[in-house]
Protein backbone atom coordinates (compact mmCIF):
# COMPACT_ATOMS: atom_id res chain seq x y z
CA UNK A 1 0.00 0.00 0.00
CA UNK A 2 1.44 3.41 -1.03
CA UNK A 3 2.39 5.65 1.88
CA UNK A 4 0.19 8.79 2.31
CA UNK A 5 1.97 12.16 2.02
CA UNK A 6 0.70 15.47 3.42
CA UNK A 7 1.16 19.09 2.40
CA UNK A 8 3.41 21.14 4.68
CA UNK A 9 0.60 23.68 5.21
CA UNK A 10 -1.54 20.98 6.84
CA UNK A 11 1.28 20.19 9.24
CA UNK A 12 1.68 23.85 10.13
CA UNK A 13 -2.07 24.35 10.66
CA UNK A 14 -2.13 21.28 12.90
CA UNK A 15 0.81 22.70 14.85
CA UNK A 16 -1.11 25.89 15.59
CA UNK A 17 -4.36 24.01 16.39
CA UNK A 18 -6.45 25.47 13.54
CA UNK A 19 -6.59 22.50 11.19
CA UNK A 20 -10.16 22.21 9.71
CA UNK A 21 -12.23 19.37 11.13
CA UNK A 22 -12.48 17.75 7.70
CA UNK A 23 -8.74 17.04 7.66
CA UNK A 24 -8.59 16.06 11.33
CA UNK A 25 -10.80 13.07 10.51
CA UNK A 26 -8.64 12.05 7.52
CA UNK A 27 -5.21 12.17 9.24
CA UNK A 28 -4.10 9.58 11.82
CA UNK A 29 -3.91 10.79 15.41
CA UNK A 30 -0.24 9.90 15.67
CA UNK A 31 0.60 12.24 12.79
CA UNK A 32 -1.46 15.06 14.32
CA UNK A 33 0.22 14.57 17.68
CA UNK A 34 3.69 14.63 16.13
CA UNK A 35 2.99 17.77 14.06
CA UNK A 36 1.53 19.57 17.04
CA UNK A 37 4.67 19.05 19.09
CA UNK A 38 7.16 19.43 16.24
CA UNK A 39 9.40 22.53 15.84
CA UNK A 40 9.11 23.96 12.34
CA UNK A 41 12.17 26.13 12.80
CA UNK A 42 14.36 23.14 12.00
CA UNK A 43 13.05 23.09 8.45
CA UNK A 44 15.10 25.01 5.90
CA UNK A 45 13.00 27.87 4.37
CA UNK A 46 10.35 27.75 7.10
CA UNK A 47 10.52 31.54 7.36
CA UNK A 48 9.07 31.80 3.84
CA UNK A 49 5.88 29.93 4.67
CA UNK A 50 4.22 31.94 7.45
CA UNK A 51 0.60 31.51 6.40
CA UNK A 52 -0.48 30.11 9.71
CA UNK A 53 1.26 32.85 11.68
CA UNK A 54 -0.15 35.77 9.72
CA UNK A 55 -3.62 34.45 8.93
CA UNK A 56 -4.46 32.15 11.82
CA UNK A 57 -7.31 34.38 13.14
CA UNK A 58 -8.77 34.78 9.65
CA UNK A 59 -8.70 31.04 9.02
CA UNK A 60 -10.26 30.41 12.40
CA UNK A 61 -13.09 32.83 11.64
CA UNK A 62 -13.65 31.26 8.24
CA UNK A 63 -13.97 27.88 9.93
CA UNK A 64 -16.48 29.31 12.41
CA UNK A 65 -18.60 31.33 9.93
CA UNK A 66 -21.03 28.53 9.00
CA UNK A 67 -21.69 27.82 12.67
CA UNK A 68 -22.07 31.54 13.43
CA UNK A 69 -24.56 32.07 10.59
CA UNK A 70 -26.57 29.08 11.75
CA UNK A 71 -26.55 30.30 15.36
CA UNK A 72 -27.60 33.85 14.42
CA UNK A 73 -30.30 32.43 12.17
CA UNK A 74 -31.71 30.35 15.01
CA UNK A 75 -31.73 33.37 17.33
CA UNK A 76 -33.53 35.56 14.76
CA UNK A 77 -36.08 32.84 13.96
CA UNK A 78 -36.80 32.37 17.65
CA UNK A 79 -37.27 36.13 18.18
CA UNK A 80 -39.65 36.35 15.21
CA UNK A 81 -41.53 33.28 16.46
CA UNK A 82 -42.03 34.86 19.90
CA UNK A 83 -42.99 38.29 18.57
CA UNK A 84 -45.37 36.77 16.02
CA UNK A 85 -47.52 35.40 18.85
CA UNK A 86 -48.39 38.96 19.83
CA UNK A 87 -51.51 40.49 18.31
CA UNK A 88 -49.56 43.58 17.30
CA UNK A 89 -47.03 41.72 15.13
CA UNK A 90 -48.85 42.22 11.83
CA UNK A 91 -49.40 45.89 12.60
CA UNK A 92 -45.76 46.37 13.59
CA UNK A 93 -44.55 44.72 10.40
CA UNK A 94 -46.88 46.87 8.31
CA UNK A 95 -45.70 50.05 10.01
CA UNK A 96 -42.07 49.02 9.46
CA UNK A 97 -42.57 47.88 5.86
CA UNK A 98 -40.18 50.53 4.54
CA UNK A 99 -37.33 49.12 6.65
CA UNK A 100 -38.29 45.55 5.73
CA UNK A 101 -38.26 46.32 2.01
CA UNK A 102 -34.93 48.16 2.19
CA UNK A 103 -33.09 45.37 4.00
CA UNK A 104 -34.51 42.62 1.76
CA UNK A 105 -33.50 44.56 -1.34
CA UNK A 106 -29.99 45.07 0.09
CA UNK A 107 -29.39 41.39 0.77
CA UNK A 108 -31.28 39.89 -2.18
CA UNK A 109 -28.00 38.89 -3.92
CA UNK A 110 -27.00 36.90 -0.83
CA UNK A 111 -30.34 35.71 0.55
CA UNK A 112 -33.10 35.05 -2.03
CA UNK A 113 -36.30 37.06 -1.57
CA UNK A 114 -38.42 33.95 -0.99
CA UNK A 115 -36.12 33.00 1.92
CA UNK A 116 -35.96 36.53 3.33
CA UNK A 117 -39.74 36.94 3.48
CA UNK A 118 -40.01 33.64 5.34
CA UNK A 119 -37.73 35.08 8.00
CA UNK A 120 -40.09 38.03 8.49
CA UNK A 121 -43.13 35.70 8.39
CA UNK A 122 -44.77 37.53 5.50
CA UNK A 123 -45.92 36.20 2.14
CA UNK A 124 -44.25 36.95 -1.19
CA UNK A 125 -47.47 38.65 -2.33
CA UNK A 126 -47.47 40.94 0.70
CA UNK A 127 -43.82 41.80 0.07
CA UNK A 128 -44.56 42.63 -3.58
CA UNK A 129 -47.30 45.06 -2.46
CA UNK A 130 -45.03 46.63 0.15
CA UNK A 131 -42.25 46.97 -2.39
CA UNK A 132 -44.53 48.90 -4.73
CA UNK A 133 -45.67 51.12 -1.86
CA UNK A 134 -42.10 51.92 -0.82
CA UNK A 135 -40.24 52.11 -4.13
CA UNK A 136 -43.07 53.65 -6.16
CA UNK A 137 -44.39 56.18 -3.63
CA UNK A 138 -46.41 58.91 -5.35
CA UNK A 139 -46.46 62.53 -4.16
CA UNK A 140 -49.82 63.11 -5.87
CA UNK A 141 -51.52 60.61 -3.54
CA UNK A 142 -52.72 61.21 0.03
CA UNK A 143 -51.51 57.71 0.88
CA UNK A 144 -48.28 58.01 -1.15
CA UNK A 145 -49.37 55.08 -3.33
CA UNK A 146 -48.76 55.03 -7.05
CA UNK A 147 -51.87 56.23 -8.89
CA UNK A 148 -51.03 53.99 -11.83
CA UNK A 149 -50.80 50.81 -9.73
CA UNK A 150 -53.68 51.79 -7.42
CA UNK A 151 -56.11 53.68 -9.67
CA UNK A 152 -59.09 53.11 -7.33
CA UNK A 153 -57.51 54.67 -4.24
CA UNK A 154 -59.23 57.50 -2.36
CA UNK A 155 -58.89 60.92 -3.98
CA UNK A 156 -58.32 64.32 -2.27
CA UNK A 157 -61.93 65.44 -2.68
CA UNK A 158 -63.16 62.45 -0.64
CA UNK A 159 -60.61 63.09 2.11
CA UNK A 160 -61.63 66.73 2.39
CA UNK A 161 -65.34 65.83 2.47
CA UNK A 162 -64.73 63.34 5.29
CA UNK A 163 -62.76 65.95 7.22
CA UNK A 164 -65.57 68.49 6.76
CA UNK A 165 -68.24 66.06 7.97
CA UNK A 166 -66.24 64.96 11.03
CA UNK A 167 -65.35 68.54 12.02
CA UNK A 168 -68.91 69.83 11.60
CA UNK A 169 -69.73 71.48 14.98
CA UNK A 170 -73.41 70.55 14.64
CA UNK A 171 -72.58 66.84 14.97
CA UNK A 172 -69.55 67.05 17.25
CA UNK A 173 -71.46 65.14 19.95
CA UNK A 174 -72.30 62.25 17.62
CA UNK A 175 -70.36 59.02 17.45
CA UNK A 176 -68.22 58.52 14.38
CA UNK A 177 -70.47 55.85 12.89
CA UNK A 178 -73.45 58.24 13.07
CA UNK A 179 -71.42 60.94 11.34
CA UNK A 180 -70.47 58.41 8.67
CA UNK A 181 -74.04 57.31 7.95
CA UNK A 182 -75.27 60.91 7.93
CA UNK A 183 -72.58 61.94 5.45
CA UNK A 184 -73.13 58.84 3.31
CA UNK A 185 -76.85 59.48 3.05
CA UNK A 186 -76.18 63.07 2.00
CA UNK A 187 -73.71 61.87 -0.64
CA UNK A 188 -70.80 63.67 1.02
CA UNK A 189 -69.02 60.50 2.14
CA UNK A 190 -68.40 57.91 -0.58
CA UNK A 191 -66.28 55.24 1.14
CA UNK A 192 -67.04 52.19 3.29
CA UNK A 193 -67.34 52.54 7.07
CA UNK A 194 -64.08 50.66 7.59
CA UNK A 195 -62.22 52.99 5.20
CA UNK A 196 -63.85 55.98 6.92
CA UNK A 197 -62.39 54.87 10.27
CA UNK A 198 -58.96 54.28 8.70
CA UNK A 199 -58.90 57.74 7.12
CA UNK A 200 -59.90 59.41 10.37
CA UNK A 201 -57.20 57.51 12.24
CA UNK A 202 -54.52 58.23 9.65
CA UNK A 203 -55.15 61.96 9.48
CA UNK A 204 -56.30 62.43 13.08
CA UNK A 205 -59.42 64.41 12.30
CA UNK A 206 -60.99 63.39 15.60
CA UNK A 207 -60.26 61.23 18.62
CA UNK A 208 -62.05 57.93 19.12
CA UNK A 209 -65.58 57.65 20.48
CA UNK A 210 -64.11 57.22 23.98
CA UNK A 211 -63.35 60.95 24.08
CA UNK A 212 -65.86 61.58 26.88
CA UNK A 213 -64.02 59.25 29.26
CA UNK A 214 -66.19 56.29 28.40
CA UNK A 215 -64.45 53.22 29.73
CA UNK A 216 -64.30 50.17 27.52
CA UNK A 217 -66.89 47.72 28.77
CA UNK A 218 -67.39 44.09 28.02
CA UNK A 219 -70.20 43.76 25.52
CA UNK A 220 -73.35 42.43 27.12
CA UNK A 221 -75.87 40.15 25.47
CA UNK A 222 -79.22 41.82 24.89
CA UNK A 223 -82.55 40.61 23.55
CA UNK A 224 -83.50 41.75 20.02
CA UNK A 225 -86.93 42.55 18.58
CA UNK A 226 -87.92 41.96 14.94
CA UNK A 227 -90.30 44.93 14.72
CA UNK A 228 -91.27 48.09 16.66
CA UNK A 229 -93.27 47.74 19.90
CA UNK A 230 -92.41 44.12 20.54
CA UNK A 231 -89.96 44.92 23.34
CA UNK A 232 -89.50 48.03 25.47
CA UNK A 233 -86.85 48.94 28.03
CA UNK A 234 -87.09 51.35 30.94
CA UNK A 235 -84.49 52.54 33.41
CA UNK A 236 -83.39 55.56 35.44
CA UNK A 237 -80.01 57.29 35.60
CA UNK A 238 -78.69 59.89 38.04
CA UNK A 239 -77.45 63.33 36.93
CA UNK A 240 -76.02 66.10 39.09
CA UNK A 241 -76.16 69.76 38.04
CA UNK A 242 -73.61 72.44 38.92
CA UNK A 243 -75.85 73.73 41.70
CA UNK A 244 -75.15 70.37 43.43
CA UNK A 245 -78.66 69.01 43.04
CA UNK A 246 -79.32 65.40 42.08
CA UNK A 247 -81.96 64.42 39.56
CA UNK A 248 -83.31 61.08 38.39
CA UNK A 249 -83.81 60.84 34.62
CA UNK A 250 -86.41 58.24 33.61
CA UNK A 251 -86.19 56.80 30.09
CA UNK A 252 -88.28 54.32 28.11
CA UNK A 253 -87.11 53.15 24.67
CA UNK A 254 -88.23 50.78 21.92
CA UNK A 255 -85.89 47.84 21.39
CA UNK A 256 -86.17 47.53 17.61
CA UNK A 257 -85.82 51.21 16.66
CA UNK A 258 -83.95 52.50 19.76
CA UNK A 259 -86.50 55.34 19.74
CA UNK A 260 -86.96 57.24 23.00
CA UNK A 261 -90.69 56.83 23.61
CA UNK A 262 -90.98 58.67 26.92
CA UNK A 263 -88.85 60.44 29.53
CA UNK A 264 -89.17 62.37 32.78
CA UNK A 265 -86.90 64.18 35.26
CA UNK A 266 -87.60 64.08 38.97
CA UNK A 267 -85.81 64.57 42.29
CA UNK A 268 -86.98 61.23 43.65
CA UNK A 269 -87.41 57.57 42.78
CA UNK A 270 -91.05 56.62 42.47
CA UNK A 271 -93.13 53.85 40.96
CA UNK A 272 -95.82 56.37 40.10
CA UNK A 273 -93.40 58.17 37.75
CA UNK A 274 -92.54 54.89 36.00
CA UNK A 275 -96.24 54.15 35.64
CA UNK A 276 -96.83 57.53 33.96
CA UNK A 277 -93.82 56.86 31.72
CA UNK A 278 -95.40 53.61 30.50
CA UNK A 279 -98.71 55.35 30.00
CA UNK A 280 -97.06 58.01 27.82
CA UNK A 281 -95.32 55.34 25.73
CA UNK A 282 -98.64 53.58 25.13
CA UNK A 283 -100.14 56.82 23.77
CA UNK A 284 -97.12 57.42 21.47
CA UNK A 285 -97.18 53.91 20.04
CA UNK A 286 -100.93 53.88 19.43
CA UNK A 287 -100.20 56.02 16.35
CA UNK A 288 -98.31 53.20 14.64
CA UNK A 289 -99.63 50.05 16.33
CA UNK A 290 -103.29 49.05 16.47
CA UNK A 291 -102.95 46.11 18.82
CA UNK A 292 -100.07 46.55 21.26
CA UNK A 293 -98.47 43.37 22.55
CA UNK A 294 -95.17 44.26 24.19
CA UNK A 295 -92.61 42.86 26.63
CA UNK A 296 -91.37 45.52 29.07
CA UNK A 297 -87.81 44.79 30.26
CA UNK A 298 -86.97 46.39 33.63
CA UNK A 299 -84.33 46.16 36.33
CA UNK A 300 -85.02 44.92 39.84
CA UNK A 301 -85.34 48.43 41.35
CA UNK A 302 -88.34 49.62 43.40
CA UNK A 303 -89.27 52.19 40.76
CA UNK A 304 -90.18 49.33 38.41
CA UNK A 305 -91.55 46.73 40.80
CA UNK A 306 -94.43 48.24 42.76
CA UNK A 307 -98.21 48.40 42.92
CA UNK A 308 -98.48 51.50 40.69
CA UNK A 309 -96.75 49.80 37.76
CA UNK A 310 -98.31 46.37 38.35
CA UNK A 311 -101.86 47.73 38.64
CA UNK A 312 -101.51 49.84 35.51
CA UNK A 313 -100.28 46.83 33.51
CA UNK A 314 -103.04 44.64 34.96
CA UNK A 315 -105.84 47.12 34.20
CA UNK A 316 -104.47 48.41 30.89
CA UNK A 317 -106.41 47.77 27.70
CA UNK A 318 -103.17 46.78 25.95
CA UNK A 319 -101.12 43.64 26.49
CA UNK A 320 -97.94 44.50 28.45
CA UNK A 321 -95.77 41.78 29.99
CA UNK A 322 -93.22 43.04 32.52
CA UNK A 323 -89.99 41.03 32.72
CA UNK A 324 -87.11 41.61 35.13
CA UNK A 325 -83.73 41.38 33.38
CA UNK A 326 -81.50 38.46 34.45
CA UNK A 327 -84.35 37.12 36.59
CA UNK A 328 -87.38 36.44 34.41
CA UNK A 329 -85.19 36.31 31.29
CA UNK A 330 -81.51 35.50 30.67
CA UNK A 331 -80.83 38.79 28.92
CA UNK A 332 -79.59 42.01 30.49
CA UNK A 333 -81.11 45.48 30.19
CA UNK A 334 -77.94 46.77 28.52
CA UNK A 335 -79.67 48.43 25.55
CA UNK A 336 -81.18 51.19 27.65
CA UNK A 337 -78.05 51.35 29.80
CA UNK A 338 -76.17 52.24 26.63
CA UNK A 339 -78.77 54.93 25.85
CA UNK A 340 -78.21 56.33 29.35
CA UNK A 341 -74.46 56.55 28.68
CA UNK A 342 -75.00 58.30 25.34
CA UNK A 343 -77.34 60.80 27.01
CA UNK A 344 -74.90 61.63 29.79
CA UNK A 345 -71.52 61.49 28.04
CA UNK A 346 -72.50 62.92 24.66
CA UNK A 347 -75.24 65.40 25.56
CA UNK A 348 -75.35 66.36 29.26
CA UNK A 349 -71.79 66.22 30.62
CA UNK A 350 -70.15 68.25 27.80
CA UNK A 351 -72.67 71.08 28.41
CA UNK A 352 -72.30 71.14 32.24
CA UNK A 353 -75.93 72.03 33.05
CA UNK A 354 -76.09 74.62 35.83
CA UNK A 355 -79.54 73.79 37.13
CA UNK A 356 -82.82 72.01 36.49
CA UNK A 357 -83.81 74.29 33.60
CA UNK A 358 -80.49 73.69 31.83
CA UNK A 359 -80.91 69.94 32.34
CA UNK A 360 -84.43 70.03 30.89
CA UNK A 361 -83.16 71.95 27.87
CA UNK A 362 -80.45 69.35 27.19
CA UNK A 363 -82.82 66.39 27.48
CA UNK A 364 -85.39 68.01 25.20
CA UNK A 365 -82.61 68.51 22.64
CA UNK A 366 -81.51 64.88 23.16
CA UNK A 367 -85.07 63.67 22.50
CA UNK A 368 -85.19 65.51 19.17
CA UNK A 369 -81.59 64.98 18.04
CA UNK A 370 -81.33 61.31 19.04
CA UNK A 371 -84.71 60.31 17.58
CA UNK A 372 -84.97 62.45 14.46
CA UNK A 373 -81.52 63.54 13.27
CA UNK A 374 -78.84 61.12 14.38
CA UNK A 375 -78.48 57.96 12.22
CA UNK A 376 -77.85 54.76 14.14
CA UNK A 377 -75.23 52.25 13.06
CA UNK A 378 -77.28 49.26 14.21
CA UNK A 379 -80.19 50.54 12.13
CA UNK A 380 -78.08 50.59 8.91
CA UNK A 381 -78.03 54.37 8.90
CA UNK A 382 -81.69 55.02 9.71
CA UNK A 383 -82.71 57.33 12.53
CA UNK A 384 -84.79 55.82 15.38
CA UNK A 385 -87.86 57.71 14.14
CA UNK A 386 -87.46 56.26 10.64
CA UNK A 387 -86.98 52.72 11.92
CA UNK A 388 -89.96 53.10 14.26
CA UNK A 389 -92.17 54.22 11.36
CA UNK A 390 -91.03 51.31 9.19
CA UNK A 391 -89.01 53.28 6.66
CA UNK A 392 -86.10 51.69 4.79
CA UNK A 393 -83.14 52.82 2.74
CA UNK A 394 -83.29 51.45 -0.86
CA UNK A 395 -81.19 48.29 -1.21
CA UNK A 396 -79.21 49.61 -4.16
CA UNK A 397 -78.59 53.05 -2.60
CA UNK A 398 -75.24 52.11 -1.10
CA UNK A 399 -74.10 50.14 -4.17
CA UNK A 400 -74.79 53.04 -6.52
CA UNK A 401 -72.79 55.52 -4.45
CA UNK A 402 -69.77 53.21 -4.10
CA UNK A 403 -69.78 52.28 -7.81
CA UNK A 404 -69.90 55.92 -8.90
CA UNK A 405 -67.13 56.78 -6.41
CA UNK A 406 -64.93 54.08 -7.96
CA UNK A 407 -65.49 55.50 -11.45
CA UNK A 408 -64.62 59.01 -10.23
CA UNK A 409 -61.41 57.77 -8.56
CA UNK A 410 -60.15 55.98 -11.66
CA UNK A 411 -60.82 59.05 -13.80
CA UNK A 412 -59.07 61.38 -11.34
CA UNK A 413 -56.06 59.13 -10.74
CA UNK A 414 -55.47 58.69 -14.47
CA UNK A 415 -55.24 62.45 -14.88
CA UNK A 416 -53.19 63.15 -11.75
CA UNK A 417 -49.99 61.15 -11.81
CA UNK A 418 -46.55 62.08 -10.55
CA UNK A 419 -43.59 62.50 -12.92
CA UNK A 420 -42.38 58.99 -12.15
CA UNK A 421 -45.71 57.49 -13.28
CA UNK A 422 -45.83 59.65 -16.39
Amino acid sequence: MQRQTYHTTLKELAHYGILPEKYQKMIPRTNLHRWKNDSFERYVGSEINQIADKHSELIKLLNEYPKMFHAYGEVVKTIVKIVKTQQTYVRLMREAKEDVVKVIEQIRDIIPINKAVELFKISSTTYAVWKNDVLLACKESFFEKCNRIYPTQIIPKEILNIKKEINNPAVAHWRLNSIYHNGFRKGKITVSLNTFYKINKRFGFRKSDKQYLLKKRRRKICIRAQAPNQIWHTDITIVKTLDKKKYYVYLLIDNFSRKLLAYDIKEKVSGLITQKLIETAVKVTSKVTDSLNVKLIVDGGPENNNTHVDNFIKNSKVNIQKLVALKDIDFSNSMIENTNRVLKYHYIFPEHPKNYNDLIEQIVFFDYDFNSLRPHGQLKGLTPDEAFEGKQIPKDFRTKILKQARIDRIEYNKKNRCEQCK
